[in-house]
């Protein structure tokens, strides 16, 4: 498998830079920049289910549509999930394990992130487990052959009037949004917009034909927080240990 690596990306920007040179004329319609929390806030105790999740997307436990064999294998991860938990050592997941959540599970945004735009590249930094994804405006797919897999995959974008468009390719097999499978071809598509002042909407589209028998749809909403600055975040896992089945035992005290 070819990578596409370091230079190739350097040339990318270089090229898209060029172009954006000789049109002085382009510049984003909106800019995203600043820091954005979920709204509601996601620490709101009142807080219910439809909240948490937008108008329209799919609800906290909402099954997704899937082909066999994944549709079985799914239902047993469910059932394994639930006894865990009942019995007091829950599943290590991502963040649990210090590994990051990916996307699009990092725009859940249990804790703010903090959007950085430049004319061809959108930087969102969440503060959890510090993650960071870059999104490329204006610049082509590669194709797939030469995107390395990763956590956040490759994301390029075009601006649709006021609605930024990303489409996200290339994430690692093991990287699960709400506990679902998808296959290596998965491809996320978001469109960012503006909705009110101060107010920021994240929709969400899942295609894998290979996995999934419908798209999956989720919508996520930010409230802009001018005061709010993002911290540093360290992952340390030294107050936990994962057992033989990948159950977590919380240990009263650090280990050395």
């Amino acid at each position: 498998m070819k990578r596409y690596g370091l230079r190739s990306l350097h040339l990318c920007g270089i090229a898209a830079s060029v172009v954006l040179a000789a049109s002085p004329g382009i510049a984003a319609p909106v800019d995203f920049s600043g820091v954005w929390e979920r709204y509601p806030p996601l620490h709101d105790p009142a807080l219910t289910p439809e909240a948490i999740f937008a108008e329209g997307a799919p609800m906290p436990g909402a099954k997704p549509r899937l082909r066999e064999p994944f549709a079985s294998q799914y239902e047993a991860l469910e059932k394994k999930t639930a006894a865990a938990e009942e019995s007091g050592q829950p599943l290590a997941d991502a963040s649990i394990r210090c590994l990051p959540s990916g996307v699009p599970a990092m725009m859940t945004a249990v804790l703010p992130l903090e959007i950085v735009q430049k004319r061809n590249e959108l930087l969102i930094l969440a503060e959890e487990l510090a993650e960071i994804r870059r999104i490329y405006i204006n610049e082509k797919m590669p194709p797939s052959a030469e995107i390395a897999p990763s956590y956040h995959g490759y994301s390029v974008a075009h601006w649709e009037g006021a609605t930024l468009v990303v489409q996200t390719q290339g994430i690692r097999e093991e990287v699960r949004f709400l506990d679902m499978p998808h296959s290596a071809n998965m491809r996320v598509t978001e469109r960012l917009r503006l909705t009110a002042a101060g107010m920021l909407e994240d929709q969400g589209t899942i295609e894998d034909p290979a996995v999934l028998l419908a798209p999956y749809r989720f919508t996520f909403r930010y409230k802009r927080n001018s005061s709010y600055k993002v911290a540093e975040y360290v992952c340390d896992d030294n107050h936990y240990e994962v057992n033989g089945t990948g159950g977590v035992i919380f240990d009263a005290e650090p280990r050395k």
